[in-house]
């Protein structure tokens, strides 16, 4: 029996994925399940495994290149056995897609991308000397062009930065953002973090945070307002059972959103240890589809970097987002007396097409007491 091999679509907003080392050759055995080739999303790398057990007839997507998902990228059958007349136009499709373009482009002589780029700041192309193939101009040529002609430094998207763009731009025009704000009291969290942090570290060496806190906190809230962790599909609200944070991480190449999933069955320990290490996944590209998908409600932390309150946009396809700034010490009046504690604001955005804004304060309120008396949060 003839099997495709197709890109797979790893995540929900996923289009395209990059074919990465093939690990067999046209000709190999292989067996189901076992990895054939490297495929490369936009948030990682993993292994392809085979659909069904057979030979592997054919590679029609070479290494390093784009695919939309559901595409042939092989073909599995047995070793005597004829290809039908439906299945060589997979191939034949391929051939002829790559020869047209490559006839239109050898007969432009300039790449879309690098035309597109000379009309955008007035670049004379036929001043450029190409330096691709048979002196074709390409975007780097024009890049420099531009540089000479502007004295800018132009630093090209990359990959990741794309992503980005296009995941948080589809947001924008889909989800309804709604921000609500308010202020959380953190004196008693800060004084058990200064407290339990030392033991905490000999004995499971791993450093407890305000994140930590925040992760655990957010996904006891959510076990009382599962409309939070919810998702808009199909004209419909689908609410998970599980509950997956997503602790949004820098990089330098960018923005990640590593999953810590069944936060609200982890301990506050295991939050703290399984923070630290996505966080230093992300940071080196390592981490798995599991290990970046599958969220269901995002927590951006951007209080170490002294910001006090911001508004995140929502990660699709999530129906909320909590922007979280840094602990101040303010002047407060309790019982009628000035008093000083220890202050962070919160800033939910929420989709308005899943909820109220009374359900999604509702939340906050909820949240708001768990972190002004988090005694519990250190318990279970």
């Amino acid at each position: 029996m003839v099997t495709y091999v197709k890109m797979p679509k790893r995540t929900l907003t996923m289009e395209e994925g990059i074919v990465g080392k093939w690990y067999k050759k046209a000709g190999d055995e292989v067996r189901k399940g076992e990895p054939i080739c490297e495929i490369e999303t936009e948030k990682s790398v993993d292994e392809l495994e085979a659909p069904e057990s057979g030979i592997l007839r054919k590679i029609i997507v070479p290494e390093g290149s784009v695919v939309k998902v559901n595409r042939a990228i092989a073909i599995i059958a047995e070793p005597d056995e004829l290809l039908s007349e439906e299945e060589v136009p997979v191939e034949e499709v391929v051939k002829i897609e790559k020869a047209e373009v490559g006839k239109r482009e050898e007969k432009m002589k300039t790449s879309p991308i690098a035309r597109k780029l000379a009309q955008e700041h007035g670049i004379n192309l036929e001043e450029i000397r190409g330096t691709g193939p048979n002196g074709r101009i390409v975007k780097e040529d024009v890049l420099k062009a531009i540089q000479k002609v502007e004295r800018v430094k132009v630093v090209p998207l990359t990959r990741m930065r794309k992503v980005i763009k296009e995941r948080l731009s589809y947001s924008l025009k889909t989800a309804l953002h709604v921000p609500l704000t308010i202020e959380v009291d953190m004196t008693r969290a800060v004084e058990l973090l200064t407290k339990s942090r030392p033991e905490i570290e000999d004995v499971h060496n791993v450093r407890l945070t305000i994140t930590s806190i925040l992760v655990k906190a957010v996904a006891r809230a959510l076990e009382g307002h599962p409309i939070l962790n919810s998702r808009f599909e199909n004209e419909q609200i689908v609410i998970p059972e599980d509950i997956n944070i997503g602790v949004a991480v820098a990089i330098e190449k960018g923005l990640v959103v590593p999953v810590i999933h069944n936060a609200n069955k982890k301990s506050i320990i295991e939050i703290a240890k399984k923070t630290k290490e996505l966080a230093k996944k992300a940071r080196e590209e390592s981490l798995s589809t599991e290990e970046s998908t599958g969220g269901t409600f995002t927590v951006s932390n951007l209080g170490m970097f002294g910001i006090d309150l911001f508004a995140p946009i929502i990660n699709p396809p999530e129906s909320a987002i909590l922007g979280v700034g840094r602990v101040v010490k303010k002047p407060v009046i309790l019982n009628g007396k000035i008093k000083v504690r220890s202050l962070m604001t919160l800033t939910l955005v929420f989709d308005h097409r899943i909820m109220d804004a009374v359900v999604a304060a509702k939340f906050l309120q909820t949240l708001k007491g768990i972190l002004k008396n988090p005694n519990n949060l250190f318990i279970t």
